[in-house]
């Protein structure tokens, strides 16, 4: 059965798969203005000619468009932007694309709508005759094209030349250059016809047959099914094979003849010969010659079979490892790059072909350190595992497990290199930890607290008592004074003298500090009575900014006027149902905090700076307080909202501040609070506050 006769009998089939899914899921609403783009010079399946969309696929659309009651719209441009616009959904429907597992990942395809071969084409009288004839010659193949692919993977030992386009190639070969050119057969024997090229032809038997579909975008399971169905009905109606008779009848002809006169020259050519032979030797050469004919095509049949069965299993395995969502890099014993898969492209944003046969340390520097690790895997046989290394990318903190499996089957040598991008894990589990821990402290603060406020209000009443019990002038304190032979003047001169007045002001101020640092330990475990409203954020930032610029710190020895505020404000942010005064006083502490650490820190260039960033993520808004200051490692980052953990020398600061800063935004808002920093570079807080689900958790606290 021929290919045109496979095309009548599928479409049957595939109609009767699209009216079940017609019946179960309804009728599907009509879609108007359908966009559909194309390659503008890829003749005779579509290209401009005077300004006007013709050729092959656009008849079919068209068919498919009136079929299923589709109104649709033809533009063709370059193929590369063809490609991107639907990508970025700028356009509906693809006329023509190759099918393959890789693009599955973006679009969703047709039924095929044609079978497009390749084939050889050379210079009549060229000695190539098959694709085994091209091992050791100059091929043309069009650049990133699928015969760009087969060609260095089939004829290492061949010259390889790429060109901009299949025209160029043609062009090239006819003018004496090179040998030959892989290329699409049905789209070139148009171009040899329509540009007068009368010194080409195609030679051997047609191969690499891909699938031609429609594409649409991801998804967009509506659409597919009403070109499915569309496709079905024209080729069930003829309409289809009326439009393939027009575009391509003539060359399947001029082919069929073709084949016919090649194939009566293979088969007459050796019968002469044989006949030849016959009368020279008899009957004793002649079963020579039968006998070795026969091993020879056998072997041929063989070799078809371990090479089509090779090209499936490496199509399979190239399938597998671009599927895998980890980055995969294979290297030989030099270390040399032979396998790179779809992640490495995205991650690195190197393409496969322009890092395969290259040093590892020079395609991904960030690598360098793993050299000895992949040298040793390779000496001693055994997988080294490098788990959670730390890297700054733009500015992010990104942790990896780098694990090194050394290739173990005799005669192959190197490595592969598996990378696995744990950051949100370890984000996840130190956030896990640090709420646990803030939780377990909370409550022991809570606890502690309680316990101290007893004996500290006995403590500030009786330093009031004393200071009220030695003031001259009240009729109790005279009197006492007078039992015990003496006067509140002169014990009250005798305190003064002795200092014992600002012992006693330090004890009670001493008190009143300790009290503060009580309260703020109790807010902890207790939510105060708080006015919720719906606030913008970008203008609390602002507020803090001025309430924090208007002041120089003797103490602290900044001026908040001396650093540069730069605010990125996302537009349209919507606003948050919070506590304003809570809210602020967070962004008053990460400020301050901020300003103080710019001052501990020497600048070369430029100077200190804060970066001020809103943004709306979901479900939720995204705040960034960033400044260039000293930064901090990993040990203080991870410790950083501990109550009572603090940085600064005794006395500058009780280690409460973040801590406090940490519950109103995770226990009073539910939202999330975070720190990322490099040492000697920067620091960044970040903020996420809800903006509906906020107000649904302060509705149901109790007063």
């Amino acid at each position: 059965m021929d290919l045109r006769s496979i095309n009548n009998v599928l479409p049957r089939l595939l109609c009767l798969l699209c009216l079940f899914f017609y019946l179960s899921c309804g009728q599907i609403a009509h879609a108007d203005n359908i966009l559909v783009e194309g390659d503008n010079n890829y003749p005779p399946y579509e290209y401009l000619e005077d300004g006007v969309p013709t050729g092959f696929n656009v008849d079919i659309i068209r068919a498919v468009a009136e079929a299923s009651g589709l109104n649709i719209g033809i533009n063709l441009r370059p193929w590369s932007e063809v490609v991107d616009n639907l990508e970025k959904g700028a356009s509906d429907v693809v006329l023509g694309m190759y099918f393959s597992p890789a693009r599955t990942e973006l679009f969703d395809f047709s039924i095929p709508h044609n079978i497009i071969s390749h084939s050889i084409f050379v210079r009549l009288g060229s000695d190539i005759k098959r694709l085994e004839d091209l091992h050791d010659k100059e091929i043309l193949v069009q650049r990133s094209d699928i015969m760009h692919d087969y060609a260095l993977e089939r004829y290492p030992e061949a010259t390889i030349i790429p060109v901009a386009d299949q025209a160029s190639a043609l062009k090239l070969l006819s003018s004496g250059k090179h040998d030959a050119a892989l290329l699409g057969k049905m789209q070139n024997l148009f171009r040899v016809t329509e540009e007068g090229i009368d010194n080409l032809g195609t030679t051997g038997a047609d191969f690499a047959f891909g699938k031609y579909c429609f594409a649409v975008r991801k998804g967009n399971a509506e659409l597919l099914g009403r070109l499915n169905e569309g496709l079905n009905l024209i080729k069930k109606s003829g309409k289809y094979d009326e439009i393939y008779e027009k575009w391509f009848g003539v060359y399947e002809r001029e082919s069929l003849y073709d084949k016919i006169v090649h194939y009566l020259f293979l088969v007459l050519v050796p019968l002469l010969i044989f006949l030849a032979l016959a009368i020279l030797w008899v009957g004793l050469l002649r079963h020579k010659v039968a006998q070795k004919t026969e091993l020879l095509r056998a072997e041929l049949r063989e070799r078809h079979r371990v090479e089509h069965n090779l090209q499936e299993v490496q199509l399979y395995l190239s399938s597998i490892i671009n599927s895998m969502p980890s980055i995969i890099i294979g290297v030989d014993k030099k270390c040399r790059v032979n396998q790179w898969n779809l992640e490495a492209e995205k991650a690195y944003g190197l393409k496969r072909e322009d890092v395969l046969e290259k040093d590892l340390a020079d395609v991904v520097p960030d690598l360098i350190d793993e050299l000895e690790r992949v040298r040793s895997a390779l000496k001693t046989g055994i997988k080294v595992v490098d788990t959670k290394v730390r890297k700054y990318i733009d500015k992010r903190v990104r942790y990896e497990n780098i694990t090194i499996y050394p290739l173990s089957e005799p005669g192959v040598e190197g490595a592969v290199i598996r990378i696995d991008d744990i950051t949100d894990r370890i984000n996840f589990e130190q956030t896990v930890m640090q709420n646990e821990k803030m939780l377990s402290v909370g409550g022991l603060a809570a606890g502690m607290a309680h316990e101290i406020n007893n004996p500290l209000a006995i403590i500030l009443g009786n330093v009031q008592n004393i200071t009220r019990q030695t003031t001259p002038g009240l009729e109790a304190n005279d009197i006492i004074a007078q039992e015990c032979g003496t006067s509140i003047d002169d014990v009250h001169n005798y305190m003064e003298k002795r200092g014992v007045f600002r012992k006693i002001e330090s004890i009670f101020e001493a008190g009143v500090r300790s009290a503060r640092i009580v309260s703020n330990m109790l807010s902890f475990s207790r939510k105060s009575d708080r006015i919720k409203g719906s606030h913008s954020l970008p203008e609390f930032l602002d507020m803090t900014v001025d309430l924090v610029s208007s002041s120089y710190s003797l103490k602290e020895k900044y001026d908040f006027k001396q650093i540069e505020i730069v605010r990125e404000y996302e537009a349209g942010i919507p606003c948050v149902w919070c506590e304003s005064n809570e809210i602020q006083q967070v962004f008053l502490n990460l400020i301050r905090n901020g300003a103080e650490a710019l001052q501990t820190k020497s600048y070369k260039d430029g100077g200190p700076r804060m970066v001020l960033r809103v943004k709306h993520v979901g479900e939720m808004v995204r705040v960034e307080i960033e400044d260039n200051g000293p930064g901090m490692n990993e040990n203080v980052s991870k410790r950083i909202f501990e109550p009572f953990y603090t940085t600064k020398e005794v006395g500058k600061g009780t280690g409460l501040g973040l801590s406090v800063s940490y519950f109103i935004i995770t226990e009073h808002h539910g939202g999330t609070m975070e720190v990322d920093s490099m040492p000697g570079e920067w620091t960044r807080f970040i903020i996420q506050l809800p903006i509906k689900e906020a107000k649904a958790d302060f509705d149901k606290e109790e007063p």
